[in-house]
């Protein structure tokens, strides 16, 4: 087997080109980060749970690597990443057969093969070259661990030989078209000789019938057409030997038999409720199924059957297991079925007995849908707030200890809900809840207090996407979305909203909102290049440009208020009391803007992008002074501490959190 790895890798790079370029497994204690990053808070996002062969170790897929974990304690035993600059952000993985060899895709399309015992990577492949989106939905060996074969969301598969003779990676579509955007599931048979497909198409929608596909993904031809679902397939999975088929929606689970298409059983249960996830256990003796309130445990051995109201078919419901806070995303069971895994939107993956159903150890720290931070007034301790997404989870407050990297606490707030901010005191919250009604609230009190409900008038009933913006000292609030309209409140020393006044400068939504150090102004930029500067005191217009070709995604005073940030697909600098632009930067942006902030000395100015990169610009000159790779993806928020020694920087897609020193950080001369 070593051998044919090895000749496996040169399907694009050698193996030592791969070692020489330095992506080597990080050691347990050690992250690998880009000079300056000194702490990361979180583990990223639970993309994929599969077991060894042996059941000794579980690897969890993340949005920063893959973390491997002893299945007998849940103790962490290692992180494989690769370098910063490279693609991390894992999104399946598959052991070999003979559990020496783990397979992982990245978002993107590029695969890697990682030695078990070592921690290293030894192969390095792509595939789906001209997809337009590549990133591998599942991955599965052949029996024998001489295929790899993989499936993207487009409905490709490939099919790579790790042989001698090796060709590169045989590639079909199923049917020969792409899915649709919406496609929630995508699964591989573990023979991989079937795909299962749930794809929306328009039709569906209209006529309330939900179908599942099957393929061959050997020949590309369609097997079967699964109908029966009146609702939205949320997750589908194969049994072990790939005779059996599994699918949720939002009120039923189905039994399929993959060789004739025949729908076995439908579940009967006294209230039925969303499914996000199903898992078989090895020997197809249990079926798993994972939901908002816990997982629940299927047992086909049940003898006699009992005619009850919760079955799927000879599947009686024998444990209900609780113990999560938010829905559960990904099930597995060890090859050994007495073990099953369920990872969870609130961050966590729990380890179950599939006997008892006790609970035997939680692995934490695994957040995701960063969407604010903010410092407490002693500078020790740092404010999350995270939603996860695909569907929305619930809100919840995280606090950190930033000496340690210690996980606090965590609260979930209840809340479900489309936008947010945090007050810089870390204890105010205000979120749009629906339609042109927005919320107050104070999340320090126990429970939840509502300081004040107010309205976005002239705000569209079925609006999103509402932006919101704190003065730094808390007393002022301005919003503005999809109305096109600049609100902005006084805060009262109760936390009550008093508006000041509303105006109208934008053709299109806004999307981003902040006010000078003083108070005295407030910039708004958003969809269209529109952005505008207003004074604060009575609404005025202090100016408006349009020099941005399309969205202003990010605003920022200096701390003077003398100079203002916007940045999109352009980076620009005002003077605030003239209107006019200063400076233009000197480079070609890496990637669009999300987020902007001044040092507090007010010389540079760093930029959060798309692309998860940082960017230093020397506010004098307009030049850029270095980039630095942290996060897989979406930079989306940038606060100094409270003593300007740290720069700390959320991810909403990857879900971690950074912690940079600031002094390495501006002196580090990387482009």
């Amino acid at each position: 087997m070593t051998k044919k790895i090895k000749l496996f890798s040169i399907v694009t790079l050698l193996i030592a080109g791969i070692l020489s370029n330095g992506s080597l497994a990080q050691d347990d204690e050690e992250w690998h980060f880009t000079e300056g990053a000194k702490m990361r808070l979180g583990k990223g996002r639970i993309n994929d749970i599969q077991f060894s062969p042996t059941g000794s170790r579980f690897a969890v897929a993340t949005s920063i690597g893959i973390w491997i974990y002893d299945a007998y304690t849940g103790e962490e035993l290692s992180l494989l990443a690769v370098l910063p600059g490279e693609g991390r952000d894992v999104t399946t993985i598959a052991f070999s057969p003979d559990g020496r060899t783990l397979a992982s895709c990245e978002r993107g399309g590029v695969g890697r093969l990682w030695e078990v015992r070592t921690g290293k990577p030894i192969a390095i492949f792509r595939e789906f070259r001209q997809s337009e989106n590549p990133g591998l939905r599942a991955l599965v060996f052949s029996e024998d661990g001489t295929k790899l074969i993989g499936a993207n969301w487009n409905n490709e598969v490939s099919v790579s030989e790790l042989s001698e003779n090796i060709k590169p990676p045989i590639i079909s579509y199923m049917d020969g078209r792409k899915a649709n955007r919406v496609t929630l599931d995508i699964q591989l048979s573990p023979n991989g000789n079937f795909l299962a497909i749930a794809d929306p198409r328009p039709e569906d929608w209209k006529n309330n019938e939900f179908l599942i596909k099957l393929w061959d993904t050997t020949t590309g031809k369609q097997l079967h057409t699964l109908t029966g679902h009146t609702q939205w397939v949320r997750s589908i999975a194969f049994s072990a030997d790939s005779k059996a088929l599994v699918s949720g929606d939002y009120g039923k689970i189905r039994l399929w038999d993959t060789v004739t298409g025949r729908l076995k059983a439908t579940s009967n249960w006294r209230r039925g409720t969303i499914t996000y996830a199903l898992a078989f256990s090895p020997s197809g003796r249990f079926i798993a199924s994972g939901h908002r309130e816990g997982v629940k445990l299927w047992d086909n051995t049940v003898k006699p059957k009992r005619q009850t109201d919760d079955a799927i078919g000879a599947y009686q419901h024998t444990l209900e297991l609780r113990g999560h806070k938010d829905y559960v995303s990904k099930l597995a069971f060890s090859p050994d079925e007495k073990t099953l895994l369920t990872g969870s939107k609130d961050g966590t993956i729990q380890a179950w007995d599939t006997a008892t159903g006790s609970h035997r150890y939680t692995v934490p720290g695994h957040i995701e849908g960063t969407q604010d931070l903010v410092f407490t007034q002693n500078g020790d301790t740092l404010v999350s707030l995270n939603q996860p997404f695909n569907p929305p989870g619930i809100l919840q407050q995280q606090r950190w200890d930033i000496n340690t990297g210690d996980q606090l606490s965590t609260r979930l707030l209840g809340m479900d809900v489309p936008s947010m901010k945090l007050a810089p005191d870390g204890k105010t919250l205000v979120v749009h809840a629906y339609g042109n009604q927005c919320v107050l609230w104070d999340i320090n009190a126990d429970p939840l207090h509502i300081l004040d409900r107010f309205v976005l008038d002239g705000y569209p009933r079925s609006g999103l996407n509402v932006k919101f913006g704190f003065s730094a000292d808390g007393k002022m609030l301005a919003a503005g979305g999809e109305d096109n309209l600049v609100h902005v409140w006084d805060l009262t020393d109760f936390k009550k909203t008093q508006h000041r006044f509303t105006v109208k400068g934008h053709k299109h939504w806004i999307r981003t909102l902040a006010f000078s150090p003083d108070r005295k102004m407030l910039a708004s930029g958003g969809e269209g290049g529109t952005l505008c500067l207003w004074r604060v005191s009575d609404g005025a217009s202090l100016f408006k440009s349009t020099a941005h070709k399309t969205w202003v995604n990010a605003v920022a005073f200096s701390p003077d208020g003398k100079i203002l940030a916007s940045g999109g697909d352009e980076l620009f600098l005002w003077d605030t009391t003239t209107g006019t632009q200063l400076r233009t930067t000197h480079r070609k942006l890496s990637a669009r803007i999300f987020t902007l902030v001044f040092s507090p000395d007010g010389n540079t100015l760093v930029a959060g992008n798309w692309d998860g990169i940082l960017e230093l610009w020397d506010v004098r000159t307009g030049g850029l002074l270095s980039t630095h790779t942290g996060h897989t993806r979406w930079t989306d928020v940038l606060k100094f501490s409270t003593d300007g020694k740290t720069l700390v920087t959320g991810s909403f897609w990857d879900g971690t959190i950074l912690l940079w020193d600031w002094k390495t950080l501006k002196k580090t001369g990387n482009r």
